[in-house]
């Protein structure tokens, strides 16, 4: 079975998910400003060190982990999958993944200057892997005929 779908959609689909990533990142009722600001985390997998080497035995803590990491990976996945979609053919590697780095970075400072969240350089590696494991699954879908995107004429 080939799911066909159209251009004019997917482009649909990557604003409907910008949107509800701003609002999620942004205007989710629990990110007011100042309420969940911290010190910036400027050095690269600094934070998900400290995270591992000051782990206690509980599983409260360990699922917090997980659910960020995770959760910064996953969240980019619909960027690089709906990325490459877009493009006709493939789209070149290093082109989405420096797209996928800079919205990271634009996401991690506004939530600086604002404090809304906290800046930490770890979100903009793993969301920029996130959009990389998404372009990999649709390349993967398409190589196996389950996903087909055309034009809308």
């Amino acid at each position: 079975m080939i799911l066909r779908v159209k251009k004019r959609d997917v482009t649909v689909l990557l604003i409907v998910y910008l949107a509800a990533l701003l609002y999620i990142v942004f205007w989710e009722p629990t990110r007011t400003a100042g309420e969940h600001y911290g010190e910036p985390r400027w050095m690269p997998l600094k934070s998900t060190y400290d995270f591992i080497t000051e782990a206690t035995g509980s599983i409260r803590y360990w699922l917090l982990f997980l659910l960020n990491l995770l959760g910064n990976i996953v969240l980019f996945m619909p960027l690089g999958f709906l990325t490459d979609a877009l493009s006709g053919t493939p789209a070149n590697k290093f082109r989405v993944i420096i797209a996928a780095f800079f919205f990271s970075l634009c996401i991690e400072l506004l939530q600086m200057i604002f404090r809304i969240g906290v800046y930490d350089a770890d979100d903009i590696l793993l969301n920029t892997l996130g959009a990389y494991v998404g372009l990999c699954v649709y390349r993967f879908l398409v190589k196996k005929n389950v996903v087909f995107v055309y034009n809308n004429s």
